[in-house]
């Protein structure tokens, strides 16, 4: 299944997958998050941090959680492509990952409305 997997098979499903995580979680799943679910805050700039050994290897720029330190860089979507692409997790895994995350409305909210 090789070949036919990796030009035909996973670019489908991947396709499939945006439509169904976009009717699933909606836009705020392809956006970079700006609430950290576990801690309850918004995040600040990684230079704004007292992490100053960390800011050499990411974006100074990059949002950041104050308190358990998660790097807000990349949007769910990214790293769903990422992982399905490299055949890490299914569909179902990471969207029982994702649930209780998309499920907390002060994430929704604080992400759908980081740029207004």
């Amino acid at each position: 299944m090789g070949i036919l997997d990796i030009l035909v098979i996973r670019p489908w499903k991947l396709r499939s997958s945006k439509k169904y995580f976009m009717e699933r979680f909606g836009p705020a799943f392809f956006m970079r998050p700006a609430y950290c679910v576990a801690c309850n805050k918004k995040p600040i700039k990684i230079k704004d941090a007292d992490l100053i050994w960390f800011a050499v290897e990411m974006n100074v720029e990059d949002p950041i959680c104050p308190e358990c330190n998660w790097v807000m860089n990349v949007s769910s979507w990214e790293r769903f492509r990422a992982g399905f692409l490299d055949g890490t997790f299914t569909v179902e895994e990471f969207e029982n990952m994702e649930r209780k995350t998309y499920m907390n409305e002060n994430f929704v909210s604080e992400t759908l409305n980081q740029n207004s």
